[in-house]
């Protein structure tokens, strides 16, 4: 006999939303909050059927909002890097300065949403085309999350209305990881429920190139991910940088492994770079700017997205 599952009642998102959020959204009487503490009341990894249904839908409609978005945004470059990455590192002060080159270089710039390397990638973005500069002095003064969530987060939604209009750019966190503040900075936020899903359509959107600033075992994982994608090049091939020689050409040389790899699997070695400063990444990246783009129609835009989630596994 045929069963039918309904859509719980009382959900603090929507399924069948269409469009994608904004901080402002998420953050105003504490919707991001009452999501995440709904997802761990109803377990997050197995939830019941119902709620496994609403959660697919609506990581679905994310998808499709994505789609739509990026097909009037074709040049999107990724950046990547820890999430952990105090304010008052020089590291995150170089990530601000990248994310800013790229957005007055006509680039979109899209991360994963979340603090360290993402939230300066999406900052610098934010300050394209405007007299300010630099991190602001609210942010210094709370340089981790992990040592006051609250003050940390508070921080970044004052910067961020503060700043008032602010350029274009795009976040892609999760659910996924319970405590971990959705970065203040972008104008576009797609939030998903499966950390997979994000993170295969993150690398896969990015068609202009991704930058990688130094990480940690995630960043890693998302590096080879990429060359994956790469190797198969499904909607062709796009640069990747890895930002910092002394972070990625030590021994082990990741850049070394890297750069063999794409050799013996497709050929794109010169599609692979290591470059010191912000200026010598985006000067790569538009040098070798792909020939295709994803661009036109949505539909088109998510099965070639989806598409290379099967083959990236």
């Amino acid at each position: 006999m045929a069963r039918t599952l309904e859509i719980p009642d009382g959900l603090p998102y929507d399924p069948f939303r269409t469009s994608l959020y904004t901080p402002e959204e998420l953050t105003a009487g504490g919707l991001d909050a009452r999501i995440e503490r709904y997802v761990a009341e109803h377990g997050f990894r197995a939830p019941p059927a119902r709620e496994a249904l609403a959660q697919r839908l609506h990581d679905h409609a994310m998808d499709t909002a994505l789609g739509e978005f990026l097909c009037a945004r074709p040049r999107a470059v990724g950046v990547m890097g820890s999430a952990v990455i105090r304010r008052d590192d020089p590291l995150f002060a170089t990530v601000v300065e990248l994310g800013r080159a790229l957005a007055d270089a006509g680039f979109l710039v899209a991360t994963g949403g979340g603090p360290g390397a993402m939230e300066a990638a999406n900052l610098g973005a934010a300050l394209a085309g405007s007299d300010r500069d630099g991190v602001p002095e609210e942010l210094v003064r709370m340089p981790s999350y992990e040592d006051d969530p609250d003050g940390y987060a508070a921080a970044s939604v004052a910067v961020r209305e503060r700043m008032g209009p602010r350029s274009e750019s795009l976040a892609i966190p999760t659910w996924f990881y319970p405590n971990e503040p959705v970065g203040q900075f972008a104008t576009h936020v797609a939030k998903y429920f499966a950390n997979s899903i994000r993170e295969d359509g993150l690398l896969s959107l990015a068609v202009s190139g991704i930058v990688y600033a130094p990480g940690r075992a995630g960043t890693t994982q998302e590096l080879f991910q990429d060359a994956a994608q790469n190797a198969y090049g499904i909607r062709g091939r796009s640069p990747m940088v890895l930002l910092g020689r002394e972070a990625w050409d030590g021994d082990p040389s990741l850049y070394a492994v890297l750069r063999d790899q794409a050799r013996r699997h497709g050929g794109y070695e010169s599609l692979v770079a290591l470059c010191e400063t912000p200026a010598e990444a985006v000067a790569f990246i538009e040098e070798q700017q792909p020939s295709e783009s994803l661009s036109g129609d949505p539909a088109e835009l998510l099965s070639i997205m989806k598409n290379e989630r099967v083959r990236a596994r």
